[in-house]
């Protein structure tokens, strides 16, 4: 497939794609799960999870930047055949979709539970569902554009978020420092490692991003800022809820919008924090749905990948409405996902980059 140049996407519009998408996941449950093992050391597990990624990231984009205008699992095909990569590719695919939807699952959960409690569930998870598969279908550049627009509005409700919950802030909720020690957070660092996975699937779009400067910049400047701001968000949870009380708290994010208010008479503004929210989250699950259809395109060959959108949203549809309570979604089903990326995905580069000096090797 031909790549247009109007289909390009800039520095700007690469960041705030992966800022909306990995940033989201401390408004989510993953906060709680990381308080539940981590303790108050929460935030600091959330950077060395990504310390752990970034080499893996790192010899990917080097990867890229020798095969050019190849994406990740076209690279894959290329150094260790076709039979292989159908495999990688599958099981790449299968890690993206359950993904999608455990998280679409989670988030409804999360609506109905905090804001529309009479909802139906089956309702509201179409409904979800369907503006992402409207976004999906307005193309690559048309998500990113949407992204690039947003994200300044997001980052504005953020702040403010921050400024206003300050004065419920207690510094000496900080310690214990370390949480449960040393042991713990490095098992953890490693154990939440998944969180940064989308950077993995970004890496399918490469040949639609304008250069590889422009991919790299990116990447690591987004990866950066996003990883800071997830920090910084739990550990504000941590120094207003205390995590003697946090790891008790379903969603975090929900509980601090509505702990915060402007003097005695302006007391009720979650709404305009929930409201950005819900458009990062379409934007997030927008995002999600393309690629996962970008993969499935790949691994059946199917060159009009766009196609596949419906029957792949009907599909998260029917996996997501399968688990019978958010608990089992979360902790079962997510762990099981959790492990590929862990014991696989996060190694693959390395295992194609022994391969290509193999072959450099013999071709000299």
């Amino acid at each position: 497939m031909v790549t247009r140049e109007k289909d390009l996407i800039s520095f700007k519009e690469l960041s705030s794609l992966i800022v909306i998408m990995i940033g989201t996941k401390a408004t989510d449950m993953t906060a709680t799960l990381l308080f539940d093992r981590s303790l108050n050391a929460a935030w600091i597990v959330c950077i060395l999870s990504f310390l752990i990624v970034l080499p893996s990231l790192l010899v990917l984009n080097y990867l890229l930047k020798k095969f050019e205008s190849k994406n990740f699992l076209e690279i894959t095909r290329c150094l260790i055949g076709k039979k292989l990569t159908f495999i990688i590719g599958f099981l790449f695919f299968l890690f993206a979709l359950l993904k999608m939807a455990i998280d679409t699952r989670s988030y409804t959960d999360q609506l109905i539970t905090v804001n529309l409690p009479k909802t139906p569930l089956f309702i509201l998870y179409i409904l979800l569902l369907l503006v992402c598969l409207w976004g999906a279908k307005k193309g690559w550049e048309a998500i990113a554009s949407i992204a690039i627009m947003l994200l300044p509005y997001i980052l504005i409700a953020l702040t403010l978020l921050y400024l206003l919950l300050f004065k419920e802030i207690h510094f000496n909720r900080i310690f214990p420092l370390f949480g449960f020690g040393f042991k713990n957070i490095t098992e953890n660092s490693f154990h939440f490692s998944s969180m940064y996975a989308d950077a993995f699937l970004i890496a399918m779009m490469y040949p639609f991003v304008k250069n590889h400067k422009t991919y790299t910049r990116g990447l690591i400047g987004s990866l950066t800022f996003t990883v800071l701001l997830v920090a910084l968000l739990l550990l504000l949870y941590n120094l207003v809820f205390d995590y003697r009380s946090i790891d008790k708290i379903t969603y975090p994010f929900n509980e601090a919008i509505r702990f915060v208010s402007i003097g005695k008479t302006i007391t009720n503004i979650e709404t305009f924090f929930l409201t950005f929210w819900l458009l990062g989250i379409f934007v997030k699950f927008t995002i999600y749905l393309y690629l996962v259809c970008k993969i499935f395109g790949f691994v059946f060959s199917i060159e009009e990948f766009e196609h596949t959108l419906l029957p792949i949203t009907i599909l998260v549809l029917v996996i997501g409405m399968v688990p019978e309570n958010d608990i089992s979604n979360i902790y079962s089903v997510r762990t099981i996902v959790s492990s590929f990326f862990e014991y696989g995905l996060l190694y693959l580069p390395f295992s194609l980059l022994i391969v290509y000096k193999v072959k450099e090797v013999r071709s000299r």
